[in-house]
């Protein structure tokens, strides 16, 4: 019998249903089932549901990029009223078109090929968005315990570890390095449908309006999209990953999730049990479209090869390249996956080999060459303020490059061979400033890190102080946790591992029940009430949850009563005036007190009588402030 949720009214509300999604999908396959939903239409066109998609989908940098239609998230959506931005979202669930995708080439890093993207529109990034949601925790339950890319609380270090640990535990030291052609361009839109449909979604209006989304024509290149997800819609990872599930299932059964007659406790004295029999083992370790298979022999690394090609072409109408496919013995030769290579060397272990894990050599040379040309072509007139602003954006990149490699044994050895050539670059270019050597820890920009080092780096004075270039050996090497698998944003216990691991917090959901219709209503008809469009309503209940629920006037609770939204500035542009950080919750009585310039408010007491005549001041326009 297929389940079934009621819509959400609230964010909260949303994120409960996403937790019963998950609940529910993870009891039904893990007795040996798979889930069935319907209902889910109605979930992803409700308004808690859009509010979420427009939020997450505003904070990333291509919101702005347009599609065919050239609309733009802010221009064309943020800045229309409420109503009108949940109707249009909703009728398009209805009546659902999908426009055609506008497709653009980027670089591929160390090739002279470009990877294709395809841009939906805005409204059909937000529908997306809004599926998402719904579908994500529906296959998160279900999804191999070892693939790590584009899900939640996954990342490649954790790719890497897992493969690293599979070798050093086992002995294994055979690994075939799998690569799909093409593979997000040869996706079989009737195969993905009907895993979907496998997995869980018996809602068959989603599945037509996914079907739409598949086949959209992309713009002066097809009608009809026959096959593949494209490379830029947000739901098309999640759909990957759908697809690719029926590879891990496929490999997984053979050797980890093998069926026995007996009913093991332990996974490892199941393995144990395993490796007393004929059959070939293999461990997977994938993330998108890149992944290794661990073996013991090169016959059996032959045999997986072999065998997974037959089983892609017959049943996923994909192939393995044949050059980028390779077998490789790491106990000899170092393997690359994701941008790092791994090797076992000789040492004090129970194989006798120890894991060496560096980054990959030539992307690593790539990206400092990179980092080189951008502080050369900081341009020469700059002031010293531009320059400090460059340092801090050029600064910014190196620590990216170290954090993403710093799960490498030997991050260290391998930066230092490049350090040098970037601070002789960055000394360089500060000569007109007459730039010095200053020790690390002398200067005051990137303190955490600079604190720890003597080693001198390139730096300007302004004013009192010395603003440097970082250093790119300044990392060390940091060991990454195993995937605990109980980690996902799903389930309580999930958030609270994820917190431990990153002391990252969950953003607290939405309280969308506290403000009414009526208060939105009445404060349309007051002075800016033109302002009111979709951007306030919806940012109007983060900047309630950064108050936490507290009134910025009296500091008095807004729990009892309805907060009302005060934009601290009306006067800013129309795209920076709704933003959060231009408003603050108010007590109907203090908001009374702020908008009238007249009403006494000799009742506050001294510190909300400032804060009062303060945003009072902000009311004024500022050619009329100094007359």
């Amino acid at each position: 019998m297929a389940q079934q949720f009621d819509y959400p009214k609230t964010e909260t509300e949303l994120r409960k249903i996403q937790d019963g999604l998950y609940q529910h999908s993870k009891e039904v396959y893990d007795a040996g089932g798979r889930p069935a939903f319907k209902g889910l239409l109605e979930i992803m066109s409700a308004e808690a549901t859009i509010i979420t998609a427009v939020h997450n989908i505003k904070s990333n940098r291509g919101s702005e990029t347009p599609g065919v239609d050239s609309k733009t998230m802010r221009k064309d959506y943020l800045q229309k009223p409420f109503s009108w931005v949940i109707k249009d979202i909703q009728s398009a669930f209805k009546h659902f078109e999908p426009q055609k995708i506008r497709r653009k080439y980027i670089d591929k890093p160390g090739k002279t090929e470009k990877r294709p993207l395809g841009i939906p529109t805005i409204r059909d990034r937000i529908m997306q968005e809004c599926m998402r949601i719904v579908l994500e925790p529906i296959f998160e339950a279900q999804f191999f315990a070892h693939s790590y890319g584009f899900r939640p609380m996954r990342d490649t270090a954790m790719a890497l570890e897992r493969a690293e640990q599979i070798v050093h535990h086992t002995g294994y030291h055979w690994i075939v390095e799998g690569d799909i052609s093409k593979c997000f361009d040869h996706i079989d839109h009737a195969t993905l449908l009907k895993r979907l449909y496998h997995m869980g979604v018996r809602d068959r209006r989603v599945l037509q309006i996914i079907k739409a989304m598949l086949k959209a024509g992309i713009m002066d290149e097809c009608e009809v999209n026959e096959e593949g997800t494209p490379q830029g819609g947000l739901i098309s990872p999640l759909l990957a990953n759908v697809y690719l599930d029926i590879m891990d299932e496929w490999i997984s059964t053979q050797w980890e999730a093998k069926r026995t007659t007996y009913a093991y406790s332990r996974q490892d004295s199941k393995l144990y049990a395993l490796r007393k029999t004929a059959l070939i083992p293999g461990y997977l370790v994938r993330y998108a479209d890149d992944f290794v298979i661990v073996t013991d022999t090169r016959a059996h690394a032959e045999s997986w090869k072999n065998r997974l090609q037959a089983f892609l072409q017959s049943k996923m109408k994909l192939t393995l390249s044949q050059e980028k496919t390779l077998i490789t013995n790491v106990y000899k030769k170092y393997i690359k996956f994701l941008g790092y290579e791994f090797k076992m060397v000789r040492g004090k272990a129970r194989w006798g080999y120890i894991p060496r894990m560096i980054p990959d050599r030539e992307r690593l040379k790539r990206k400092v060459d990179e980092i080189a040309a951008d502080i050369k072509k900081i341009p020469k007139n700059y002031s010293r303020e531009q320059m400090i602003g460059e340092i801090n954006r050029i600064n910014s990149k190196i620590r990216g490059l170290i954090q993403y490699n710093q799960c490498c044994t030997w991050v260290s050895v391998a930066m230092d061979k490049h350090s040098r050539q970037l601070l002789l670059t960055a000394k360089r270019r500060l000569r007109q400033y007459n730039g010095k050597w200053i020790p690390a820890n002398e200067v005051q920009n990137l303190p955490r890190v600079h604190q720890q080092y003597r080693q001198r780096i390139p730096a300007i004075k302004y004013r009192d102080i010395y603003i440097g270039f970082t250093a790119l050996n300044f990392c060390k090497w940091e060991c990454v946790q195993v995937k605990n698998q109980a980690e996902t944003p799903y389930t309580e216990s999930g958030r609270q591992i994820n917190f431990k691991r990153t002391k990252k917090k969950r953003i607290n959901a939405r309280l969308d029940e506290m403000y009414t219709e009526r208060s939105a209503e009445i404060i349309s008809h007051r002075e800016w009430g033109q302002l009111n469009n979709f951007e306030f309503i919806m940012n109007r209940v983060y900047a309630l949850n950064r108050d936490k629920l507290k009134c910025r006037i009296c500091g008095g609770w807004l729990i009892d009563s309805t907060p009302w939204a005060h934009r601290i500035n009306p006067y800013l542009p129309l795209d920076k005036v709704n933003r959060v950080n231009n408003l603050v919750s108010l007590h109907k009585k203090c908001f009374d007190a702020v908008n009238n310039s007249n009403q006494d408010i000799s009742q506050f007491d001294v510190k909300a009588q400032k804060k009062i005549l303060g945003l009072r001041e902000k009311l004024v326009p500022s050619h009329t402030r100094n007359k």
